[in-house]
């Protein structure tokens, strides 16, 4: 998530001369306990910089660095996990993922919450703020919401001329505002009071919608710039022809963040690395691991009050630095996991469709508790707007409803070595089929919603794996992890793990780092977590870990649980799973 450009005079300079080539970057040491921070987002004005975190609340120096301040639940603040935030002279605000926008009137030493107990169930999946001449803009899942005082507020949705009300970036100009959301690039000339949209990639679903997610973007004059799923766009007249930039060029389509410098040079953030585009020469230049980025998902970026670079990554902070790299030198592995196998029941069907937001939320998966901060989670969150539509995982009958709390089960023909498998829809706002009714695979159900006890618009999905097929039966004794029922996404597989102590054991509730995903952005995976006593391992898995949708490659994964360390070499290939053993040992 980007923040609100302000022109830094210096960062031409700093970046083409002066000082040596700029090729190489540096880890930047942030407070004792905070340089390996999941970064999700970078602010900066002149000497100023404000960084949002994964779970450690958010970072503001008002020197370049040298000093950091920390804003967390023990200094006030609502939630953690801040997705961005934007500052004047009289208001500090801080968008987080789940909670809505903290708001201090004096510089952080108090905060005001504006979450569930202000908004209710909605506008609480924020992805940045932008303080706009004391006007206070916050794109969410829900739409934009636009505050005119921290009392008096408003949002944007679709009927207001959006193509989504689910949001993804904000950038922002004068009175020009660009959104990038579920279904395309929004932009508006009125601050917002009327919008028109495009489509980067020039498809259209069949609601005649855009049919791309755009997660980042920028303007200059009238040239747009869209970052998607499928690569970088540009359009040099307003949106009226777009065309791909950079796919000879840059190693990932997924791009995550976009950013001019001052002197016109447009940056560009994607899973894997950082590059950059001089638009009048058409000139590039990508840095990577071979320049000292970590692996996977640079995040976010920024420029500090002296013209460098600044990239946020899920294993810290780094700036972009005219010296050498040292090598470091990585500990040795435990144990190498190559050899993969083709899944023994991956057949379903994604509950919903890929032109709408069919990624599992990654900050709440099964079995996790988002990092001990709820309970022990059953099934998988599909944040959606409500209306659309979910979708039967395969051939089965209907066998039970219940309206009032949004919750259908569908009960599969298909058995899994004599067992029923029944899959569990919650929060609908409509359920369209009756008891008794057949599906054919891909037809619809019912709606996205919030019914029942929510705290956004969701799809939550859960698969039941029982032996007499009763419905009433799903409950936490039932429930399986539906990672490994459904098909990961193309190029990507599936690691299926046990993390043991030295005696062979499960340990249950540790976290295993060193995966990085691309998507998605608004709701990204940092860590997984094992299982521990309120759910359950797969019957032929054996599981206590389960991660899915891991774009094929090469991995080195580890934990750790009271000095007892674990660090495995893990390969994943495209459509298959690689089962893995994790021992912790001092």
């Amino acid at each position: 998530m980007k923040r609100v450009i302000f022109t830094i005079f210096t960062a031409a300079l700093f970046l083409s001369c002066g000082r040596g080539e700029m090729k190489n970057w540096q880890l930047v040491n942030l407070p004792k306990g905070y340089s390996d921070s999941h970064i999700l987002s970078i602010n900066t004005k002149n000497d100023q910089i404000l960084l949002g975190t994964y779970g450690r609340g958010a970072l503001f120096s008002k020197n370049n660095g040298r000093d950091w301040n920390v804003f967390d639940t023990s200094k006030g603040l609502s939630w953690d996990f801040i997705l961005g935030g934007d500052w004047d002279s009289d208001y500090m605000i801080l968008a987080t993922l789940g909670d809505g926008v903290n708001i201090s009137t004096n510089g952080g030493t108090n905060w005001i919450r504006y979450g569930y107990n202000f908004f209710g169930v909605e506008y609480l999946y924020t992805v940045g703020a932008v303080i706009k001449n004391h006007t206070k803009y916050v794109p969410t899942a829900d739409g934009l919401v636009i505050f005119d005082d921290i009392k008096k507020w408003r949002a944007v949705t679709e009927k207001e001329g959006l193509p989504s009300q689910y949001i993804y970036d904000i950038a922002f100009r004068g009175d020009t505002i660009a959104l990038g959301t579920l279904h395309g690039f929004s932009i508006s000339f009125d601050r917002g009071a009327t919008w028109a949209y495009f489509s980067p990639n020039s498809t259209m679903n069949v609601n005649n919608l855009p049919d791309t997610k755009v997660r980042a973007v920028e303007f200059a004059g009238k040239t747009l710039y869209a970052g998607c799923d499928d690569g970088l766009f540009m359009s040099p007249n307003m949106g009226g022809t777009w065309q791909r930039l950079g796919q000879d060029t840059l190693s990932s389509e997924y791009i995550h963040d976009l950013l001019f410098d001052a002197d016109g040079t447009l940056w560009i953030a994607t899973y894997k690395e950082v590059a950059s585009f001089q638009p009048a020469k058409q000139l590039w230049k990508v840095f990577n691991t071979a320049n000292g980025l970590p692996v996977g998902s640079i995040n976010c970026l920024g420029i500090d009050g002296s013209g460098r670079l600044l990239a946020g990554t899920n294993y810290g902070l780094y700036k972009l630095t005219s010296k050498n790299i040292t090598p470091v030198s990585e500990p040795p592995v435990d144990a190498e996991f190559s050899q993969v196998e083709e899944p023994l029941h991956q057949w379903m069907l994604r509950p919903i469709a890929p032109d709408e937001q069919n990624d599992r939320d990654q900050t709440y998966l099964y079995g996790s508790t988002m990092g001990g901060n709820f309970r022990q989670h059953q099934g998988n969150e599909y944040n959606n707007p409500e209306g659309v539509p979910t979708l039967a995982i395969d051939d089965g009958m209907i066998v039970f409803t219940d309206t009032s709390i949004g919750h259908a089960v569908l009960r599969c023909d298909r058995q899994q070595d004599g067992s029923d498998i029944f899959a569990h829809y919650h929060h609908q706002n409509e359920i369209i089929r009756n008891v008794g009714d057949h599906l054919r695979r891909g037809e619809q159900i019912g709606t996205v919603g919030k019914k029942g006890n929510v705290t956004n618009e969701h799809l939550h999905f859960e698969v039941a794996y029982t032996a007499n097929g009763s419905p009433s039966e799903s409950t936490m004794t039932h429930t399986r992890n539906s990672e490994l029922w459904i098909a990961p996404h193309p190029g990507c597989g599936t690691i299926v793990g046990n993390l043991v102590d030295s005696q062979g054991m499960p340990v249950g509730g540790a976290r295993i780092y060193g995966l990085t995903k691309p998507i998605p952005t608004e709701t990204p995976f940092s860590f997984a977590e094992t299982y521990k006593d309120k759910v359950n391992p797969d019957n032929v898995y054996r599981e206590n870990f389960a991660i899915g949708d891991v774009p094929a490659g090469d991995y080195i994964i580890y934990s750790e649980v009271d000095g007892a360390k674990s660090r495995i070499k893990v390969h994943v290939d495209a459509g298959k799973v690689t089962r893995v053993t994790m021992q912790l040992k001092k």
